[in-house]
């Protein structure tokens, strides 16, 4: 792939607004890319291979599935499960079972981990013991690291104090609130049944209790959600004095009931691809002004609480653990999800195999897609760094690509390092996908020729 075939992957330019129009749709970074999956006969020889081997030290993660939600929210392409009692209090005993069963396993002892991410789903739907006991779990049968950060992921609906104190007696130290918008009617099209006052006397009892990191995440694109509603949402989640925000552009799934809504003139139209990017950049602007600093590319921190490990190691393909169902993880040159299907995951566990509904062996290019996947999400990428990975030859050959993006508003490229412009923090998926492509096929290219 020569110079001249970088065109498909060119920024729009001529002094086109790069928010708008770089390019005609936003790209997805995929998790299963250049991983080779294993069929469903080989999963539990497999797994026991992988658990029973020492992994190379490093730092690692665990991440919890709660298959839950308290209600299906309209923009939600994830919704498996409503949560009842019954259940969830057979969900947290069978995932306290999985976690003890591979507990001592070499592969997890083997280094500590440094991050935990309860997340779903939505794992606040859980009741306080059901939390406490997954979360006591964790702190007791697995090697967290001292400074261990461990989130849990929540709404404000069915989290009450009761919750949230177990929570932080049983070694929770951060929070994401999951808030979207405050505003009430922009919320209530949502399926948010909370209402902006509601909303902000939650997080206003949870940050007062001082005792855990706490991160708003917001959502634009939001049908209703015009850019002043946007910037009083923004005024509204700083001037709380949370530890973190997130900021999301709204990903328009077909066939959920937001979409469905939207194609029946039920709703308003979200804003388009061409909007949202101002909603980014008022976002970024918002922050800069107010010297938070950027961690990634969508997410910024008040407070040096706020570390966010968990989202920055896992884009730099550090091994993570998984636990329950729907949850995804990996060690070593092994990826793996398990199973969506609530029943097939108590079936299997309590026949003694790992609920496994894929497994997957990367190739060799895996370290070199998690460089350029992390340094993009940090806005910044060394070339004389990628260079050692794929060969200066290789890198070298990206300059052309580089240039085109300087020029159409997307980077600077001074001294062998790429930083982003906030319009390439904006569209920085494409940018990833693209550098994959290319490397992928001159890289195969040359061993082929080989």
């Amino acid at each position: 792939m020569m110079g001249g075939e970088f065109s498909r992957y060119f920024a729009n330019g001529n002094g086109l607004n790069p928010l708008r129009d770089a390019f005609s749709r936003r790209s997805a970074v995929m998790p299963f890319r250049g991983r080779q999956r294993l069929p469903a006969g080989d999963f539990q020889s497999t797994w026991q291979q992988i658990i029973s081997a020492l992994c190379p030290p490093g730092k690692r993660l665990a991440y919890i599935h709660v298959p839950f939600c308290a209600n299906h929210c309209l923009f939600c392409g994830f919704y498996r499960n409503a949560y009842i009692p019954d259940a969830g209090a057979e969900y947290a005993a069978l995932v306290v079972e999985e976690i003890r069963r591979e507990a001592s396993s070499p592969a997890l002892r083997n280094s500590p981990i440094h991050a935990v991410y309860l997340g779903g789903g939505t794992p606040t739907a859980l009741s306080a013991k059901e939390l406490s006991r997954i979360l006591s779990t964790v702190r007791s049968e697995l090697p967290l690291a001292a400074d261990c950060e461990i989130t849990v992921e929540g709404r404000i609906i069915h989290f009450d104090s009761e919750k949230i104190d177990t929570c932080l007696e049983a070694g929770a130290n951060r929070f994401s609130i999951g808030v979207q918008s405050f505003d009430t009617t922009v919320r209530r099209r949502q399926g948010r049944r909370a209402s902006r006052e509601e909303a902000v006397g939650f997080l206003e009892d949870l940050r007062d209790r001082d005792r855990a990191a706490l991160v708003i995440d917001l959502l634009y694109g939001l049908p209703g959600q015009t850019l002043e509603v946007w910037q009083q949402d923004l005024h509204t989640a700083a001037a709380l004095g949370p530890d973190g925000i997130d900021l999301y552009g709204l990903n328009l799934i077909p066939g959920t009931p937001l979409s469905t809504a939207i194609a029946a003139g039920k709703f308003p139209a979200a804003p388009g691809l061409a909007d949202i990017g101002g909603f980014y950049e008022a976002g970024a602007a918002f922050f800069r002004r107010r010297n938070w600093r950027q961690i990634s590319n969508n997410h910024w921190g008040r407070t040096t609480r706020e570390r966010n490990l968990y989202n920055l190691l896992i884009k730099e393909g550090a091994d993570c653990i998984a636990f329950g169902s729907g949850a995804g993880g990996s060690i070593g040159n092994v990826s793996y999800a398990l199973t969506g299907d609530l029943a097939q995951y108590r079936e299997d566990l309590r026949a003694g195999r790992k609920p496994l509904g894929i497994l997957a062996i990367s190739d060799a290019l895996q370290p070199l897609r998690n460089f350029v996947t992390a340094s993009f999400e940090v806005g910044r990428l060394d070339m004389a760094a990628l260079g050692e990975l794929a060969g200066d030859e290789a890198a070298a050959s990206l300059a052309p690509l580089l240039v085109q993006w300087e020029g159409a508003g997307l980077l600077s490229f001074i001294d062998d390092i790429v930083e982003l412009t906030v319009a390439g923090r904006f569209w920085y998926a494409n940018l990833i996908s693209a550098f994959h492509d290319i490397l992928e096929h001159r890289l195969h290219s040359a061993v082929d020729a080989a």
